[in-house]
């Protein structure tokens, strides 16, 4: 066979390592004594899982949250097993038997979940570890106030029958069994400080939590140790407004990577620094005269003599074409808009005709440090800045960076 360099990727990402660990250390800080969970779920929010975990990991964190099974695996593979990996999202019909196996820390929503990861462990004869994840409000998975009971009354029964076949030759470390090391949950709205909905759902967290501590407390640490339950309610948003952070941990991902969960935050004021720079270049330049269109159905045409620069870059690597006619780059230091419709490859960005130092080949931010940010590409978009950094495509080159460049 015949093997081929590969070039350069037109649309890169360049993920600033000193960034993550920086801005994992500022929130360590302010959790502190509830312990950071760095969230690497949907490709570490667009930034690369293969990249970023590692860094992480590199720099002394060993707590990580995904969604899927197949994420958790796949980071077991990166990471190695002194890594502790939590996801939570799963079918009916999902394998179990090899997030078990791989030691991942699985979040129980239903009472036949739990039924599936018992028998999953007497298969694979293997501890499985659970956090049963309670909806506080949120109206999304987790166990309902009548699931939690069911679900308390199968720990109840689970016990019993272990205690009926004990052996007492065995310790709890050798007993293929479920678990209970976690009780998580998820606040809806603590993006709106004033709203007293986190408050309600802290409440029912608590009791929740209250009720599971009791079952576990009869249990004599066979099913889990209470004193040693990992609590955890916190998103970013929670973490970044809620002083002391409630519970033992936190579920950290948009802020790891220097992005505010909160409506017109500024992530310098809270401490944090973006990670990912999104890049492109000038890959044609053209003087427009007065009355000429710019791409598909024409939606633009320029009101008086101009300069157009192609960019490469399109809805094919993510970016999102409802900010045609809106969004804007930085080339040289100056924001240019974009205007017509946002293609699959590429975009058109006005120059002005002014304009005589842009050349082909030029670097061109389309957000990140020294350009746009995502957020304002979010309100560009009518979204949010965590829809426009993982949707970020798998033709998007993504690279490490070190010293912060700007």
């Amino acid at each position: 066979m015949t093997s081929f360099d590969i070039p350069e990727a037109l649309v890169r990402a360049e993920i600033d390592e000193a960034a993550l660990r920086e801005n994992a250390a500022v929130l360590a800080e302010r959790l502190a004594p509830a312990h950071l969970k760095c969230v690497v779920k949907a490709n570490a929010y667009g930034h690369g899982v293969d990249l970023v975990a590692p860094v992480l990991f590199a720099a002394g964190w060993r707590e990580f949250c995904v969604a899927t099974i197949p994420e958790a695996l796949h980071l077991r593979s990166l990471l190695g097993p002194d890594a502790e990996i939590l996801a939570w999202l799963y079918g009916p019909t999902t394998d179990l038997d090899e997030a078990v196996r791989a030691g991942i820390h699985l979040g129980v929503s239903t009472v036949e979940a739990l039924d599936r990861l018992a028998d999953a462990a007497q298969r694979i004869g293997a501890t499985a570890r659970a956090h049963l994840k309670i909806d506080t409000g949120l109206g999304r998975n987790g166990l309902s106030p009548e699931g939690l009971v069911r679900a308390l009354d199968w720990l109840r029964r689970h016990d019993e029958d272990h205690l009926a076949i004990d052996d007492p030759g065995r310790t709890d470390d050798h007993r293929a069994d479920v678990r209970i090391v976690g009780i998580m949950s998820h606040f809806a709205v603590a993006d709106e400080p004033e709203r007293p909905e986190t408050a309600a759902q802290s409440a029912v967290f608590s009791s929740a939590h209250g009720q599971l501590r009791a079952v576990l407390d009869a249990a004599d640490g066979r099913l889990g140790e209470s004193a040693e339950l990992d609590v955890h309610i916190a998103n970013s948003p929670g973490a970044l407004t809620l002083g002391p952070c409630p519970g033992t941990s936190a579920r950290v991902g948009l802020a790891l990577y220097g992005l505010s969960p909160l409506e017109d935050g500024d992530p310098a004021v809270l401490g944090l620094r973006p990670a990912l720079r999104l890049v492109s270049s000038v890959i044609n330049l053209k003087d427009i005269p007065a009355g000429h269109g710019a791409s598909y159905g024409l939606t633009f045409t320029a009101a008086t003599d101009t300069r157009f620069a192609l960019v490469a870059g399109g809805y094919g690597d993510g970016l999102p074409r409802a900010a045609s006619n809106r969004a804007e780059v930085a080339i040289r230091g100056r924001r240019c808009p974009v205007v017509g419709r946002i293609a699959m490859d590429q975009m058109i960005i006005d120059v002005g005709a002014d304009n005589d130092e842009v050349a082909i080949g030029d670097e061109v931010i389309i957000f990140g440090p020294g350009g746009p940010s995502a957020a304002e590409w979010g309100s560009w978009a009518d979204t949010i800045n965590y829809e426009i950094v993982t949707q970020l495509s798998a033709r998007v080159e993504r690279r490490l960076t070190t010293g912060g460049r700007q």
